[in-house]
Order: structure tokens, then C-alpha cells, then sequence
């Protein structure tokens, strides 16, 4: 618990020039490191990072896109065509692969590096399109706060209150009442968080539709998570990696917002009534 709560402290510390900065070349460079090990944690465990001619597009697609994103916003570049594009472009890439590899690589080896280098880098690449919208330096903080305050809740309440396992199959220790008091505190800690950034900014916020989106978004935070356990079981490990000693790696403890981010993009794209500056 003391390693847990300290690393926690340790990473805001560290994250927090980061989002200060995230107008700057600063949060790209991060959201680039943050994929690069992901994706390196996810060849790992799916044993396909030795790889070359798997692992090298993998590195070259999935850092790529957050690394030109601003670039591709600044020309006026749809940066969703460009993934869209991208994303054929490696899977066909690896189907073609499977085909040469003679049996070296099947072709669920296949689709699953693709399809998982997609994930993790769009999952992340999300944090600079939020960053970049209008109102952008507020609710691109809600993709982080939801998920992580639905987590930490989630586990404090399982571990006072928790009887009944969620999905033991996937992740024995995760409770029906943890993820329960996770999916309260979530949505609670949104709307208290929209409410006072419009207090502050002089804005208007339907609290309502904060709610409703901050429950939707805290209830996929934990599907998320649980995604990631699916793999780690199939692949009999732990955790991804120790980058974060308590927590695991950086799919460990990004797990849930990989999910959350494309979610909320979505959203606030097709409705601007969670945060209206007057």
C-alpha cells in the first residue's frame, strides 16, 4: 500500500509540468513516450517484439501519429482520415507478413499487433485532440480525473465493503461493490470539477449531461481495465512492466483511460453542452 501511494504521488509530481505545459511541445513529446512503451510493454507480452519486420511498423505508425499530430491540425489535415489511413496501412502491412513468414507469424499475431498498436496509440493520441479543442485546457483533464478517481475509489471501497465478485475470471479481486462506489465517485468528482471550472472561468455547464457522461465514461474506465486483464491472462503475466513499482507498467496504470479519451473526443465533437463559455 505505502509503495502504491508514493509511486501515485510521485507520478502527479511528475505529470503535473506536463499538463501546466500542454499547449507546448512538452505534451506531445510525453504522449510519445507514453505510446512508445506501451506499445514496446504489449509486443513484449504478446511475444512478437523480436518481431523486426512486426515491431518496427508497430514503433513507426503508433509513435508517428501523436509525434505530427499538431502538425496535421496546423495544415488542416483531418488527423482521423490520417490514422484511419494509417491503421489499413499496417494491418495489411502484417496480414502480408503472415503470409511470407512461413508460420513464424500467424495471423492472430497478426491482427492482434495491429490491432493493439492502434489502440494504445489512438487511446493516447486522443490526449492532444482533447488538449487542442476549444475549452480544450479544461476538459481534457476529465479523460485522466474520471477514470483514475473511479479507480482509487473503486479499490478503497472493495477493499471496506467489497463481497461480491465482479468477474473473477478476469480479475479476481475486483468487487460488485468496488466498482459500484467507483462509478459514484467518478461522476461525483465530475461534476464537481465542471462546476467549479465554470464558476471560476464565468461559463455555463449542464450539469446533467456532465453527470450522465462522467457515469458512461467512469463505466468504461473499468470495462478498460478489465480489457487489459483479458490479455494479461491469456498471456499468463501480471503485470505489462515495473515501470510504476505498485502499479505495474504504463498499460497497467493507463489501461482505462486508453478507453475513456476516444469516448469523451466523441462526445464533446457531437455536443458542446458540457462546458459553453458565454
Amino acid at each position: 500500500m505505502k509503495v502504491r501511494v508514493l509511486t501515485a504521488l510521485v507520478m502527479v509530481a511528475v505529470l503535473i509540468p506536463f499538463l501546466i505545459f500542454s499547449d507546448t511541445f512538452a505534451w506531445p513529446l510525453l504522449i510519445c513516450a507514453m505510446t512508445a512503451i506501451g506499445i514496446f510493454e504489449m509486443l513484449r507480452c504478446t511475444g512478437m517484439l523480436r518481431k523486426i519486420y512486426a515491431a518496427i511498423p508497430a514503433f513507426l505508425v503508433g509513435v508517428g501519429f501523436p509525434a505530427v499530430l499538431r502538425l496535421l491540425e496546423a495544415n488542416g489535415i483531418d488527423p482521423l482520415r490520417t490514422f484511419f489511413i494509417l491503421g489499413v496501412c499496417l494491418t495489411t502491412w502484417n496480414m502480408i507478413s503472415c503470409v511470407f513468414s512461413k508460420g513464424g507469424f500467424t495471423m492472430q499475431n497478426a491482427l492482434m499487433t495491429a490491432g493493439m498498436t492502434l489502440y494504445i496509440s489512438f487511446g493516447f493520441s486522443v490526449l492532444i485532440l482533447l488538449r487542442d479543442m476549444e475549452n480544450g485546457k479544461f476538459v481534457f483533464l476529465l479523460s485522466l480525473l474520471i477514470p483514475w478517481m473511479s479507480d482509487v475509489f473503486a479499490y478503497f471501497t472493495g477493499v471496506l465493503f467489497g463481497k461480491h465478485k465482479l468477474i473473477p475470471e478476469v480479475s479476481p479481486k475486483k468487487t460488485i461493490e468496488g466498482s459500484v462506489g467507483g462509478l459514484i465517485a467518478g461522476t461525483v468528482i465530475a461534476v464537481l470539477y465542471v462546476w467549479l471550472i465554470a464558476k471560476l472561468s464565468d461559463a455555463e455547464a449542464d450539469l446533467f449531461v456532465v453527470a450522465l457522461a462522467a457515469f458512461v465514461t467512469a463505466a468504461l474506465s473499468q470495462v478498460g481495465d478489465l480489457i487489459m486483464s483479458v490479455i494479461k491472462r491469456e498471456y499468463g503475466i501480471k503485470d505489462y512492466g515495473t515501470l510504476f513499482p505498485g502499479h505495474g507498467g504504463i498499460l497497467d496504470r493507463f489501461d482505462s483511460v486508453l478507453v475513456t479519451t476516444p469516448f469523451l473526443y466523441f462526445l464533446l465533437t457531437l455536443s458542446e453542452t458540457l462546458i459553453v463559455i458565454r
